[in-house]
């Protein structure tokens, strides 16, 4: 299929998420890598001014507790602008979610995407094996876990966490508000402990690669706990790790914790990329 490339000027959103704009850059809207369309479609954005024939990929995951929620989200809170405006390509990639499919099918999608963009290298100036994989919430669950269990090629070098759950077997997860969701997504933990388990990032920091978090400390969703869980244990493993804390704020993103910190957490991603 054929794509018609659209050069974007920058829009009120990136305005409003506190993204000063500096370049427009060109997408690719609604490319299908998988036959579930929409669910399985993304959106590409190059910089227009590239450094070298080689850009370094950010794939973003979105959230919405594993059953709603869209790649729209992501455009929406500026992180196009802001990351294209520093050099790197930049994918919202919609997935197939818990109404349509199972587990792990989401995670499946991630790999998709990561075969797609490979056949791309040459044309879109890209470089597929220095990708950092971003995700909110449940995105980020599923970008860790993709991060940390199915890495091959070692193609993923960072991962930058906002807010995601990384232990779902923890009582903050299994017996509070996230509970309802993953049963949804796994089936009661009663009887599927085991999968559980293995879909929790925390379990599998021995092979993880370096992990930007970020967490609000009155989170009642994704309690602050299980960020620092996922710190100590990255830590024990000898994995670079660092976590951004936004006090006495709750589950999503704050523009203006996010504009505060985001300058800081991609300079320190790009030592891995």
């Amino acid at each position: 299929m054929f794509f018609i490339p659209v050069i974007i000027a920058t829009t009120l959103c990136g305005y409003h998420c506190g993204v000063r704009p500096e370049a427009p850059f060109t997408a690719y809207r609604n490319i299908a890598f998988g036959k579930d369309t929409p669910q399985q479609s993304m959106d590409v954005f190059l910089p227009v001014k590239q450094d070298s024939d080689y850009t370094p990929v950010f794939i973003l995951v979105h959230g919405g507790a594993w059953y709603f929620g869209d790649k729209e989200g992501m455009n929406t809170l500026g992180f196009d602008t802001f990351f294209t405006a520093k050099g790197y390509a930049v994918i919202t990639m919609n997935y197939r979610l818990v109404a349509s499919a199972k587990y792990p099918a989401p995670v499946d999608d991630i790999g998709l995407v990561m075969d797609y963009i490979k056949g791309k290298r040459t044309e879109w100036k890209i470089n597929p094996d220095r990708i950092c994989i971003l995700g909110l919430s449940s995105g980020a669950q599923l970008a860790m876990i993709y991060a940390y269990r199915r890495n091959t090629g070692h193609r993923i070098k960072a991962v930058m966490d906002l807010y995601g759950p990384t232990d779902l077997l923890d009582s903050t997860a299994a017996y509070g508000r996230l509970r309802v969701d993953v049963n949804s997504l796994l089936g009661p933990m009663e009887s599927n402990r085991q999968a559980w388990h293995d879909a929790s990032p925390l379990f599998y920091t021995r092979d993880a690669v370096p992990t930007a978090i970020f967490q609000s400390t009155a989170d009642s969703i994704v309690h602050f706990k299980q960020s620092e869980m996922l710190e100590d244990s990255l830590r024990a493993n000898g994995v670079p790790v660092t976590l951004y804390v936004w006090k006495e704020r709750g589950h999503g993103l704050y523009p203006k914790e996010w504009k505060e910190c985001r300058e800081s957490a991609t300079a320190w991603v790009k030592k891995y990329l």
